[in-house]
């Protein structure tokens, strides 16, 4: 275990997100620590000179040992299988990270959230990743949350109907503005909020360089995919019946119906100055797409 001394630890790294996180420390000159659970996604990390521990984050004791011999960590909390009771797993694996930390003395961390977090039992992320945030404002240890916008990557889902009927549909109007950010962006920021010194703390918002509407997104996937795309607008009152034809269990559906209305009613803190993430969403799309439709 001596190997992980003075890591930086990633958690998340087989993600968007979380693989910007590594790839920006490791060009900044840090060492790593990438946790996955995947042996073959470990040995990709250490052929980029990084160090990987490969365990289940539930698995509190092992996720314990690798912090108490770390430096500082970002923390991603993994989405839950939509086809499962979201609310409840994704508790779980907070709970797991937060019990693995308690008592470590690590000299900073960096947590992952999201746009309107706030409390909330049955609303998806918005609820989970506030009560993340809590917890490690808890802990005592030297604390940065950053709350992201809408993810451009959440678009690339629909990219399939789009290339078969030149429908995307939407549960966000198709006219108004949306604030959305390139994961990559997001993952960047966090590194160099993490690298900072130890001072340097808060709750930090991060957007992309304008707000797009889902209309917006149709004529950029036209652009890139060389086809027309209309938007299909889908009405609150099919919300619900949306994500369920989506996989989505009963519990999932409801608590994401809900997390859309809220979003979609604003009901929450707007922020004043967001950090502006540098990748519009054409370069995102241009970037994203293409490998979507070749696979």
């Amino acid at each position: 275990m001596e190997r992980f001394a003075g890591m930086y630890v990633v958690l998340g790294a087989g993600g968007h997100v979380g693989a910007a996180v590594a790839n920006t420390l490791l060009a900044l000159g840090h060492s790593v620590t990438v946790v996955t659970r995947s042996a073959a996604k470990a040995a990709a990390w250490q052929h980029k000179n990084a160090a990987a521990a490969v365990l289940d984050i539930h698995n509190t004791q092992a996720l314990k040992t690798v912090f108490k011999h770390a430096k500082r960590a970002f923390l991603l909390n993994p989405p839950a299988a939509v086809g499962g009771n979201t609310d409840v797993l994704e508790r779980q694996s907070v709970h797991a990270i937060l019990s693995a930390l308690r008592g470590v003395a690590l000299e900073k961390i960096v947590v992952q959230s999201t746009y309107g977090a706030q409390a909330g039992a049955h609303c998806a992320d918005l609820g989970v990743l506030y009560e993340f945030e809590q917890g490690a404002q808890q802990l005592g240890i030297p604390l940065c949350c950053v709350r992201a916008a809408y993810y451009m990557s959440n678009w690339c889902a629909a990219v399939p109907q789009v290339l078969a009927n030149g429908v995307l549909s939407s549960v966000l109007p198709a006219t108004v503005p949306v604030a959305m950010v390139a994961p990559h962006d997001v993952g960047q920021f966090a590194a160099h909020l993490l690298a900072a010194p130890v001072e340097q703390v808060g709750t930090y918002f991060i957007e992309g360089p304008k707000r797009y509407t889902p209309a917006e997104v149709a004529h950029n996937m036209e652009q890139v995919l060389g086809r027309s795309v209309q938007v299909n607008e889908v009405p609150p009152e099919a919300w619900l019946s949306y994500y369920r034809s989506h996989g989505f269990s009963e519990q999932a559906g409801h608590s994401y119906a809900h997390m859309t209305e809220i979003f979609v009613a604003n009901r929450y803190a707007q922020p004043d100055a967001p950090h502006k993430g540098a990748t519009s969403l054409m370069h995102y799309m241009r970037a994203a797409l293409p490998p979507l439709v070749a696979g």
